[in-house]
This record gives C-alpha cells, sequence and structure tokens, in this order.
C-alpha cells in the first residue's frame, strides 16, 4: 500500500479523516497531526482524487532525524542527498525544474526558509536532472515538515487546480475557499432526499461543492446583484437549481419546506459598519428556523461566535460548536443549528 500525506485546514483533520474512510474504500489510517492526515491505499491516484476538504496531496519519500541546530542543517542536506527521487522524474531526460517548500515545528536555531535550503542543496547533489526554480512556475514540489526532531520529505502530488476544481471561476469579495465549503456541506450530511438553500451563497462556492452529491432540489440567494451573476456564471445550467437575488431575511419558501442551510455568514469585513451584526443574525435566523423542516439542520461558519450563540438562543435554536478554524489570520467557527 502506498503511503499518502494529505493536507488540509487547520481545524478540518477530523472531516477529512472521516471522508477518506467513507470514499476510500480500503483506506489504512495512520494518524493526523495539526493540518496533515496520513494514510495508505493501494488505489491508482486518480481514485483519491475524491476528497475534496483535502488542499493537497504528497507522497513521503523519507522520514529521519534532525538536530535543532544550524549545525543540524548539514543532516538535512545529507539525508535528502540519499533519497531515492525517481518518483519525481518526468517523461523524457530533461531538466527538471523544483521548488522546496519547508514546516517546522519546535525548538530550532534554524527557520524553515533555512531547512528548504538545505533540502534543496540535496537535491541538487543527488541528481544533475533537477533544475531549481525561484519563480512561481515549476514542474514539480518537495515538502519538508519538521516536528520537533522527526522529518518527513515528500513529493507533491496535485496542483492548484486540485483544490481549485478546475476551473476558472469568479469570486466575489470574501469568498470561501473551496475545500472549506466541502467541509460544510459534509457537516450536513448530504442525502439525495435534500432540498438545499445556501441564503448567503456568495459567489456559489457552497452551492458549486454541494453539487457533487446527489439532491431533490438546491437554491441559492444573495443580497448582492454582483454576487448572483457570479454564482450563476460559476454554477452553470443544473436541473432543479435556481439562484437569485433576495434578501436572506425573506427568502421565498413555505414554512417547513427545506431539509437542509448551509452558509457562509456575513461577518469580519462583509459586515458594513454600521449594521448590526446580533441583529442581522436574528432576523436571518428567524426566517431560517421558518423554512426548515421539524428535522432540519443549519451548518454555518463565522467568526462572531458570541453574536451567533445569543441569537440562535434568542430564536429558539438548538446550537453547537463542532470546530474552529485558522482561516487567513481569522479563527471562524463552523455550527450546527437545530430546532428546539
Amino acid at each position: 500500500m502506498a503511503h499518502y500525506l494529505a493536507t488540509v485546514l487547520p481545524g478540518l483533520e477530523f472531516v477529512l479523516k472521516d471522508e477518506i474512510g467513507v470514499k476510500i474504500a480500503d483506506a489504512d489510517y495512520q494518524g493526523l497531526e495539526r493540518g496533515k492526515v496520513h494514510f495508505s491505499s493501494k488505489l491508482p491516484l486518480e481514485a483519491l482524487m475524491v476528497l475534496r476538504t483535502a488542499d493537497n496531496l504528497y507522497r513521503p519519500i523519507h522520514k529521519f532525524q534532525v538536530g535543532p541546530h544550524k549545525i543540524h542543517l548539514a543532516e538535512i542536506e545529507q539525508e535528502i542527498l540519499k533519497c531515492d527521487l525517481s518518483c519525481a522524474y518526468l517523461n523524457g531526460s530533461g531538466m527538471i525544474s523544483y521548488k522546496v517548500n519547508a514546516s517546522r515545528v519546535g525548538k530550532h536555531s534554524y527557520s524553515r526558509f533555512d531547512a528548504a535550503e538545505a533540502a534543496a542543496r540535496g537535491i541538487a547533489r543527488r541528481s544533475s536532472r533537477f533544475c531549481r526554480s525561484t519563480a512561481e512556475m515549476h514542474e514539480i514540489e518537495f515538502r519538508l515538515d519538521i516536528n520537533c526532531e522527526d522529518a518527513v520529505f515528500s513529493l507533491r502530488l496535485t496542483d492548484a487546480s486540485f483544490r481549485y476544481r478546475q476551473q476558472v471561476r469568479m469570486f466575489t469579495q470574501a469568498a470561501l475557499r473551496p475545500t472549506v465549503a466541502h467541509a460544510l456541506v459534509w457537516f450536513s450530511h448530504p442525502e439525495e432526499t435534500d432540498v438545499f438553500i445556501d441564503p448567503f451563497c456568495g459567489s456559489g462556492t457552497i452551492l458549486f461543492e454541494r453539487l457533487s452529491y446527489p439532491y431533490s432540489r438546491m437554491d441559492g440567494g444573495d443580497l448582492s446583484q454582483e454576487a448572483v451573476e457570479a454564482s450563476k456564471q460559476n454554477i452553470g445550467c443544473h436541473d432543479h437549481v435556481g439562484i437569485h437575488r433576495w434578501d436572506a431575511r425573506q427568502l421565498p419558501f413555505a414554512s417547513g419546506e427545506i431539509d437542509k442551510i448551509v452558509t457562509n455568514l456575513p461577518f469580519g469585513r462583509q459586515i458594513a459598519a454600521d449594521e448590526d451584526i446580533f441583529a442581522l443574525y436574528c432576523d436571518s435566523f428567524r426566517e431560517m428556523k421558518r423554512v426548515l423542516s421539524w428535522n432540519g439542520s443549519i451548518v454555518c461558519l463565522t467568526d462572531a461566535g458570541t453574536a451567533l450563540k445569543m441569537a440562535a438562543e434568542r430564536i429558539q435554536l438548538n446550537c453547537s460548536e463542532e470546530t474552529t478554524l485558522s482561516l487567513k489570520g481569522l479563527h471562524p467557527a463552523i455550527f450546527l443549528l437545530k430546532k428546539s
């Protein structure tokens, strides 16, 4: 079985672990750490592309021990020099441009950039076919993760099209990362009978991720006409999917009509300075509760956790905080709400 390292936004490790267990039939879970899930599988790489919560997939090449001081950078170079890098060879016999990224956790007298430099020197000495690239354009990428004294050297197997879904998309302000949108959808436990809505759909990222699973009907909307147009372009034409301009505080649905609501609530820079976020959440939740079926659920993301909990209590929705993320300097949380 081949060993894989899947990277994920910190806070979503258990979501990815669950997705791997459901979608990869022969997966052998081998542990997780912050932002990483380790597993093995006999399936070809193409079969692993169904993992939509993962940012990237890597093939670990070498594990070794390394000391904490600058003098030990030479050990990194020597360890990489011993690696079999044939898995990184491309077709043909020409030069291969590469880049090394590194991460470091623990007390070390060297930086992650120093570690990346040492690894790059080892690669250059290992084979004359490798040509280091300082530009963003490179053919392959290596990763060196150092956790205290443990180091793992890996080859990146996926590119940006993996996490951005292989398409050119329109993004509005505060657009949600597709992998995070998928995590929200996964928390909703998608079912083929779902009548599903996103009341604050923005550029449609959550709706796009929900299309990966069977559904009965799906609608999204936003107060911004720009967001509605972006969402229509990103979603395209699908049966039983509607994109609308609406106010989330006045949804065009009958009481009890909706099974699942998943949304990225406005917060931070998405909220105007003179707008009361607590009042917005109260009004929105009141309307969501009205249209929600008796056993339906609301999954939402926000960093305004206090306002959300107060609004949920005011509207009499049961509220649980599922996980907190680390996202571009913010720490939003995923919340699950249900009717009392």
